[in-house]
C-alpha cells in the first residue's frame, strides 16, 4: 500500500505545485476580482503538500507500516507552522506581501520534508533554527520603525559587513593563542565557518544584510564619480576578504549584486560591462591561484573523467536528476544518500530525483514568482532607497537559487552555494526569512492599496509621513 501511494504522489505533488504556481501567477495578473482567492489557494496546497508527504515518510514499509512516532511528531510541528505563519506575519507586518509570504512558507515545508527523509535529526535542527529566525524577524518592523532613517549609517554597514567577515581570521588566532572554546573551520575547500562551543555559523551569511544594506544606501542617488569610486573599492575589499578565505561562492554573490545595484542607479553600460570584465581576469586569476576551483572546473567540463574521485559529487548529481525521468521515483523510494554533502550543496538533485525533473521546473518557477514580486516591489517604491533595497535583496536570493541549481544541473561549476529555505544551513535559512520579512515590510511602505490581501485601505494612514531625505526623490 505504501508502495503504491508513494509512485501515486509523484503525480499528485506535480500537480500540487504547478496549482501553486499557477495561483501565483493569476494573482500578479490580476485575474481574479480579489486577491484573496489564490492567495488563500496557496496557503491550501502548502498544507496539503505537507500532509500528503509526511504520511507517506510516517510509514516504513521495512516496519510492517507502523507509524513512526517521531516523524508524527514533526509532521505536526510543521503543519502547525505551515497554518499559523501567515497569520502570525500579518498581525505583525499588518500589510505583508502575502505571495512572498507564500512562496517562502512551501518552500521552507518542502525542505522540511527533504531534510527528514535524508536525516531526521538534520531536519529538527533546521526547523528549530528556522523559528528561531521567524520570532526574531517579527521584530524588524518595529527595528525599522525606529530607526527610519537608516540610510544615515551607510558608512557603518560597509564596516559591519568587513567586520562579520573578519570574524573567521579572528576565530582562529583567538583559538590558536587562548583556550576559549572557538575555532575558525576549514572545511570544503573554504575557510567560512566558526565554532563556538561546538555551535557552528557561518559570518559570511550574516554579513550579507548590512552590504545589502550599504549598497541600497550608497547608491540611493546617482553617484558622482569619487562616490563611486569609494563605493567599489569598499565593495572590493569586502570581496576581497571572502576570496581570501576562499568563499567564492559568496563572493560572487555579492559581486552581481553590487553590479545590479550599481546599474539600477547608474544606468550606465559602461560600467556594467566593465565590472563583468574584471570579473573575467579575476576568475582567471583565482583559477591559477586556488587549487579546489581547477578541481571543480575540471568536474564541470569532463564530470566522467575522474568520476571515482574529484568528479563523484556532480556526477551523483547528474544521475539523480536523469534517472528517474519527469515525475521521479516517488517520496522515498530514491537514493539520495549517495550524494557527498546533498543535504546542503545537493539538495536539488534529490529533489528532482523522488519528485522528477518537472517538480523541478516548477520549482525553479517558483523563484522566478519571488523574483518577479521583488522586482514589483522595486518599481513601485516610493523612495530611491526602498526600491534599490527590494532589488538587492531579491536580486540576491534569485541568483543565490540560480547559481545552486546551476551547479547541480552542471550548467555552471560547483560552488558550495545552498539552496535558498531549502538546503540545510542554519545561517543561510535564517537570513533568507530575514530577507522575507524585509521584503514584506517594504511592500507596506510601497505598494498600491490594492495589491494587499487585507487592510489595503490602512495604506495611506499607515504612510502620512513617508520622512523623504534631502537627498531623496520621489519616485512617480
Amino acid at each position: 500500500m505504501l508502495a503504491l501511494l508513494s509512485v501515486l504522489s509523484r503525480y499528485y505533488f506535480i500537480f500540487l505545485l504547478v496549482c501553486f504556481v499557477l495561483l501565483g501567477l493569476s494573482f500578479l495578473r490580476g485575474k481574479f476580482a480579489g486577491v484573496k482567492l489564490p492567495l488563500r489557494g496557496q496557503r491550501a496546497v502548502t498544507v496539503l503538500f505537507a500532509v500528503f508527504a509526511f504520511v507517506i515518510l510516517a510509514f516504513d514499509a521495512n516496519l510492517g507500516g507502523i507509524a513512526q512516532p517521531t516523524t508524527l511528531v514533526f509532521a505536526g510541528m510543521v503543519l502547525a507552522f505551515a497554518i499559523s505563519a501567515p497569520f502570525i506575519i500579518r498581525i505583525f507586518y499588518r500589510n505583508a506581501c502575502s505571495l512572498i509570504t507564500n512562496i517562502a512558507i512551501f518552500m521552507l515545508v518542502l525542505g522540511f520534508v527533504m531534510l527528514h527523509r535524508l536525516d531526521d535529526e538534520l531536519a529538527m535542527r533546521q526547523f528549530f533554527i528556522a523559528m528561531g529566525g521567524f520570532a526574531l524577524s517579527m521584530f524588524i518592523p518595529m527595528l525599522l520603525r525606529i530607526f527610519h532613517n537608516f540610510e544615515k549609517y551607510e558608512k557603518f554597514y560597509a564596516a559591519a559587513c568587513l567586520l562579520l567577515l573578519g570574524l573567521v581570521p579572528i576565530a582562529g588566532v583567538l583559538a590558536s593563542l587562548t583556550n576559549l572554546p572557538l575555532v575558525a573551520i576549514d572545511q570544503f575547500g573554504a575557510t567560512r565557518w566558526i565554532s563556538i562551543a561546538g555551535i557552528q555559523f557561518q559570518p559570511s551569511e550574516f554579513a550579507v544584510l548590512p552590504f545589502l544594506l550599504y549598497l541600497a544606501t550608497a547608491f540611493r542617488i546617482k553617484p558622482a564619480a569619487p562616490k563611486l569610486i569609494f563605493t567599489g573599492i569598499a565593495t572590493a575589499l569586502i570581496i576581497l576578504v571572502l576570496v581570501l578565505q576562499r568563499n567564492l561562492g559568496a563572493a560572487l554573490l555579492f559581486f552581481v549584486v553590487f553590479m545590479c545595484v550599481m546599474y539600477a542607479s547608474t544606468c550606465s553600460w559602461k560600467l556594467f560591462l566593465s565590472g563583468f570584465g574584471a570579473m573575467s581576469g579575476a576568475s582567471i586569476v583565482a583559477y591559477q591561484i586556488f587549487p579546489h576551483i581547477r578541481v571543480r572546473v575540471s568536474a564541470f567540463t569532463d564530470p566522467w573523467g575522474d568520476i571515482a574521485n574529484n568528479s563523484f559529487q556532480i556526477a551523483q548529481s547528474l544521475f539523480a536528476i536523469s534517472t528517474f525521468g519527469a515525475f521521479g521515483a516517488g517520496l522515498g523510494r530514491g537514493i539520495p544518500e549517495r550524494i557527498p554533502v546533498v543535504e546542503r550543496d545537493i539538495i536539488f538533485a534529490a529533489i528532482t530525483e523522488e519528485f522528477g525533473w518537472l517538480f523541478g521546473l516548477a520549482l525553479i518557477a517558483l523563484y522566478g514568482l519571488l523574483l518577479v514580486r521583488g522586482l514589483q516591489l522595486a518599481r513601485r517604491a516610493v523612495r530611491p532607497l526602498h526600491a534599490l533595497m527590494s532589488l538587492a535583496f531579491t536580486t540576491f536570493i534569485a541568483f543565490q537559487a540560480f547559481v545552486s541549481i546551476g551547479g547541480n544541473i552542471r550548467f555552471i561549476p560547483m560552488t558550495g552555494v545552498t539552496l535558498p529555505f531549502i538546503s540545510y544551513g542554519g545561517s543561510s535559512v535564517v537570513l533568507c526569512i530575514l530577507i522575507i520579512g524585509v521584503l514584506n515590510w517594504l511592500n507596506a511602505q510601497s505598494a498600491p492599496p490594492d495589491d494587499y490581501e487585507d487592510n489595503a485601505e490602512e495604506f495611506f494612514d499607515e504612510n502620512e509621513n513617508l520622512g523623504l531625505d534631502n537627498d531623496d526623490e520621489l519616485i512617480v
